[in-house]
């Protein structure tokens, strides 16, 4: 099996030879505070299976920047959306111009980074998808009172940036990504951040609508939501999401996830960054990644390996050796641990 076949067969609960991982760390963040860590972070990135070529889109151009502006006029402050072009009222709306799906040479470059990748599992990615978007637009407390304010406003702009995602997945599509991964985190610590029901009425088809138009490309649907989102999951499932990350064991019982889901959703994620990894000892972060292979995978498939979120800077580096550690035996396929 080449890296492709190994990530689907995984996604696809098809018995995989060994595990999948990607760990999610900045290590541009050490080059400046600690240059002895950064190289000891990118030899062990080095030396960790890259299964994933990730194509990304230009969502994340603020990332490193201390100020920035993106296509939509949202303006950024280290990496914290603080301008909102539509918060001070709805007749700003007619102001509003929808970027194109993507900049110019874009897709030239795509191309080329998918090409150079053949052997890897390509996944496109339309970051900050909708409730986001809405969000980062509107100002956060406005773009929760809106379904109940200004309904016919809000169903407007929300259709807008539906299109504007469905424009952006045929792109993706065209390039032959297998793929798509989405951005919305639904979840605090301890719940979904409305309820269930007005979830289904305003987002649910929405997300339906776009993960129906990967699956028809050939394509699988991961999603990014951060938080405590079980009371969804079951319609996550049903409207076809095939990978979910970050699972935050601080915000959901990964036991009870493999439990209730184990087989009809592969798990992405789960080393705890808030706990364990900076606070914990080597041994514990251990025993972490071997109880998450236990909890959530499926005669070896169903769980691809990975952190609740980015490492914090404050993480000992002895522990996010004891990380790769952990996880290379698993992908060590001589070891046959996946069995």
């Amino acid at each position: 099996m080449n890296s492709k076949e190994i990530v689907a067969s995984t996604i696809e609960f098809r018995n995989p030879k060994r595990l999948s991982y990607s760990v999610d760390i900045d290590v541009s963040y050490y080059d400046s505070v600690n240059a002895e860590t950064a190289l000891v972070l990118r030899k062990l990135l080095k030396n960790a299976p890259e299964d994933i070529c990730r194509v990304w889109d230009d969502s994340i151009d603020y990332l490193g920047q201390e100020e920035y502006v993106d296509r939509w006029g949202v303006k950024w402050k280290q990496a914290k959306a603080e301008g909102h072009p539509l918060e001070a009222g709805w007749q700003l709306l007619d102001e509003l111009r929808i970027p194109e799906p993507y900049p110019p040479g874009w897709r030239e470059a795509a191309i080329e980074k998918k090409w150079a990748s053949r052997d890897k599992y390509v996944l496109g990615h339309v970051w900050f998808t909708l409730f986001e978007r809405l969000w980062f637009l509107r100002g956060f407390e406005n773009m929760l009172l809106d379904p109940y304010l200004y309904e016919d406003r809000f169903v407007f702009l929300r259709d807008k940036i539906l299109d504007y995602n469905l424009r952006k997945i045929s792109v993706l599509l065209e390039l032959g990504v297998d793929g798509i991964f989405f951005s919305d985190d639904w979840g605090d610590q301890q719940s979904l951040l409305m309820n269930p029901k007005d979830w289904r009425k305003y987002y649910k088809p929405c997300y339906k609508e776009m993960f129906d138009c990967v699956h028809m490309g050939g394509a699988h649907v991961w999603l990014h939501s951060c938080g405590n989102v079980l009371d969804i999951v079951p319609d996550l499932i049903e409207i076809g999401v095939n990978v979910l990350n970050p699972i935050q064991p601080q915000a959901m019982d990964v036991h009870a996830l493999g439990r209730r889901f184990g087989g009809k959703l592969c798990f992405y994620g789960g080393a705890d960054v808030q706990g364990t990894l900076p606070r914990g000892t080597a041994q514990d972060v251990e025993r972490e990644v071997d109880c998450l292979v236990q909890a959530l995978s499926r005669n070896g498939a169903g769980y691809i390996g990975g952190t609740s979120h980015t490492i914090l800077p404050d993480t000992p580096i002895e522990n996010i050796e004891a990380l790769f550690r952990a996880f290379n035996r698993y992908a060590d396929p001589d070891q046959h641990l996946m069995a």
